[in-house]
């Protein structure tokens, strides 16, 4: 029986492989990407590490560039990003070592993205609905270990539900709104990328009525009365 710990960054992936290992780990390596070998109190454990979100969202089927567009699925982002290349060597690693494995354990960070970063790497590499939760705050012996040996059952849905509501809205919002405002540009016949979003809309607005209201601002004369 072999446990696959999952961390959100290398760093947190050695910190946790230190504290359970009851000797001293061993790192393994695959090009650059790190993982460890472990026991714990007998057990054979792995632990190894995203950088971050390995998977985003793309359109499904890209023909035309048109709006609305709702139909969206997760992919990994190496595929979609040249700057994000870096980070199929750490699916690759975690597509190798999902052989073997009986028990998979959350050890990400404990917030929406966390479980978010983990709940499509357990959904996407390894085709498993659930696995176990370790709940820490801080990368200490003791809470570490805490955490492994009184792990939830389950992973947190909600939280990872939030966050996957908060990229599909995100998204959708984005991008259909960019291409609306690019498309009524190219509609009058100009073109100019304009881009929009959940945050970028409504923080534009409230610039734009700060603007106006500097802008329109008529100085008065006034005087200040002292009394010694």
């Amino acid at each position: 029986m072999v446990s696959l710990i999952i961390a959100e960054k290398p760093q947190a992936s050695f910190r946790i492989a230190s504290a359970l290992s009851d000797k001293k780990p061993v790192q393994k390596k695959v090009g650059k990407v790190s993982y460890y070998e472990l026991t714990h109190k007998n057990k054979k454990i792995i632990v190894a590490c995203a950088v971050g979100h390995l998977y985003g969202l793309v359109e499904k089927n890209k023909e035309k560039w048109s709006y609305p567009i709702f139909d969206i699925e997760w992919q990994p982002i190496y595929k979609r990003s040249k700057q994000a290349f870096f980070s199929k060597a750490y699916l690759d690693v975690l597509n190798k070592l999902g052989k073997g494995i009986t028990t998979y354990y959350n050890g990400c960070d404990l917030d929406v993205e966390g479980e978010l970063i983990f709940k499509n790497i357990l959904n996407h590499v390894y085709n498993k609905k659930d696995a176990k939760r370790m709940r820490f705050s801080t990368l200490t012996k003791d809470e570490l270990i805490k955490s492994f040996e009184n792990a939830s059952p389950h992973i947190d849905f909600q939280l990872a539900e939030a966050g996957e509501t908060r990229h599909i809205l995100d998204w959708q919002w984005g991008i259909n709104l960019s291409r609306a405002l690019t498309l009524s540009i190219k509609a009058v016949g100009s073109f100019k990328l304009l881009s929009s979003g959940r945050v970028q809309g409504p923080a534009l607005e409230t610039l734009a009525e700060r603007e106006k209201e500097i802008s329109s601002f008529k100085s008065k004369p006034y005087w200040q009365i002292e009394l010694n």
